[in-house]
């Protein structure tokens, strides 16, 4: 009973960790933030409306689903038009329900694979397993938002608890695969480079459950996919783009792959990652010194070590897969494996090591997990925290009577709905048109996925100068200042500042909001 308990530990520490950062970094529509969580906030209303999402680049759809479903419980009796001025008017406050039943579910998730390991192996694996998301800052930091990372963190914590149900089973049963394939349609149409991870649990069946398996996830992949099927074109052109380029997003010559940077692009994704890679470089050890003690048959009859070489396989597997755009938070699906290699390296390891080995080796592991968790958490915390108090303490009601212009990517809530809608395709900007100050315009520095470079004043296209003609005075917001400075070339700034990573630029009044006497610009 204590040590059933026990497994809830983890998980609920997890959890209110998630909750202590939230609040150290609102609101959601600051520039680390509003990238997606305004995007998926308008996609999940689209869905309230009966409409397919159309940012279905991860493809994200369960996540969407969620948001929908969670917006019209918050409004049952609300006409849709109704819901959706009411997710407008408040989306910060829609954001943290959703975030608040996202952060449960991930408990849920951690608890759920705790126990199979547990049933397993006992509470030592089982907290081993459940250590993975304290272990690498990047998984709290991403699992923060209502984007597919933290649904990630759920699959691939589903997918593990499933693989030692299977492996605790003395034969693997058609429902085990079953859910293994449930598990994976859900994480591979949350973000599609989950499906490296399918090779996790593979080993451990037979042709029979290899076939159930693989018949499961189509299905799944198909009933998670299908209130975005209005939207296939759009997602089927953003893969073939992505395929055939060589470079991040589709970019780059389109030869699939560029030989040069891509295989060093696998190598640096250890970076950094010192549990993830040394639980790798000891599996890998582990297996070999077991296949030369008793002879490569011998070693893979063991299912332990098959589960083990999946978990190997689904690693790397992903780091191949995203090494064209080697993203840290992309790799939160093999992070989340960190943990469930331990726990089968905890049991391996002991037929290899005399017994007070073993037993001080996992006692100053397990020191060092718990001392570098708490470390990573507390000062992911602080760093956020920080981020927020410099990006909020900018004094912007000084530039009252200025055209506000907000370059990728801003802190401005007009901004985070600006690139929001037009993830939507624009089917907000009337209603958004109407809620904000009309000196405030998005300057999309970059091209998106569905729209160009241009300045906006929501889905109306602007002249630069005409915006300088109109006002007295000018400031332009943004992080990606060095893009901006690019497009401004030989246009004068009369003043320069910086609001954390975001630089602003003024024509016509300084930082301190002293007026300039005209010039030409």
């Amino acid at each position: 009973m204590t040590e059933s308990l026990l497994l809830w530990a983890l998980p609920a520490l997890f959890v209110l960790s998630l909750f202590a950062m939230r609040s150290a970094s609102l609101p959601f529509w600051q520039s680390f933030n509003l990238d997606p969580d305004y995007y998926y906030l308008l996609n999940g209303l689209r869905i309230v409306e009966g409409l397919s999402p159309t940012d279905v680049s991860h493809p994200g759809t369960p996540i969407q689903i969620m948001i929908g479903a969670i917006i019209r419980a918050m409004h049952p009796f609300a006409s849709t038009e109704q819901v959706v001025d009411l997710v407008l008017g408040d989306p910060e406050g829609h954001l943290m329900v959703v975030t608040d039943a996202i952060y449960l579910l991930v408990g849920l998730s951690l608890w759920l694979m705790g126990r199979e390991v547990w049933r397993w192996g006992g509470l030592v694996p089982a907290l081993l397993a459940q250590s993975a998301p304290f272990l690498v800052r990047i998984i709290v930091k991403m699992a923060l938002h209502p984007k597919p990372e933290p649904f990630m963190v759920m699959a691939a914590a589903l997918l593990t608890a499933v693989a030692f149900a299977a492996l605790r089973a003395e034969q693997p049963k058609d429902r085990h695969a079953v859910w293994a394939g449930v598990v994976m349609g859900f994480g591979i149409v949350c973000k599609i480079h989950f499906v490296s991870l399918g090779v996790l649990p593979l080993l451990l069946f037979d042709r029979r459950r290899v076939l159930v398996y693989g018949l499961a996830s189509t299905i799944a992949i198909a009933v998670f996919f299908a209130p975005a099927l209005g939207s296939l074109d759009i997602w089927l052109d953003w893969m073939r783009r992505i395929t055939q380029g060589s470079g991040a997003y589709g970019a780059g010559p389109q030869t699939v792959i560029d030989p040069s940077r891509f295989f060093r692009a696998i190598w640096h994704l250890f970076s950094g990652k010192w549990f993830y890679t040394g639980a790798l470089i000891l599996s890998l050890a582990t297996m070999a010194d077991q296949a030369r003690r008793g002879g490569l048959g011998a070693t893979l009859r063991d299912r332990r070590v098959r589960l083990l070489l999946g978990v190997v396989a689904a690693a790397l597997l992903t780091q191949i897969m995203i090494a064209k755009q080697p993203a840290p938070h992309y790799m939160v699906p093999p992070l989340m494996l960190t943990g469930p290699a331990l726990a089968l390296l905890w049991s391996l390891s002991r037929e290899s090591l005399p017994e007070k080995w073993w037993t001080g080796c996992w006692a100053v592991l397990g020191v060092v997990l718990a001392l570098a968790g708490g470390n990573a958490m507390v000062r992911q915390r602080a760093e956020l925290a920080q981020w927020t108090r410099e990006t909020l303490a900018f004094p912007t009601e000084r530039f009252g009577a200025c055209a506000k212009v907000y370059y990728d990517a801003a802190s401005a809530k007009s901004f985070a709905f600006q690139r929001g809608d037009l993830n939507a395709l624009a089917r907000y900007s009337p209603k958004l048109e109407k809620l904000f100050p009309a000196d405030e315009f998005s300057w999309f520095i970059f091209d998106h996925t569905w729209w160009k470079q241009s300045l906006m004043r929501w889905n109306h296209p602007v002249e630069l100068d005409a915006v300088l003609a109109a006002y007295p005075c000018a400031v332009f917001r943004g992080n990606q200042f060095h893009r901006f400075r690019d497009l401004t070339t030989g246009r004068h700034f009369d003043d320069t500042c910086m609001a954390n990573d975001e630089m602003i630029f003024t024509i016509g009044i300084t930082c301190s909001g002293a007026p300039v006497a005209p010039q030409r610009h």
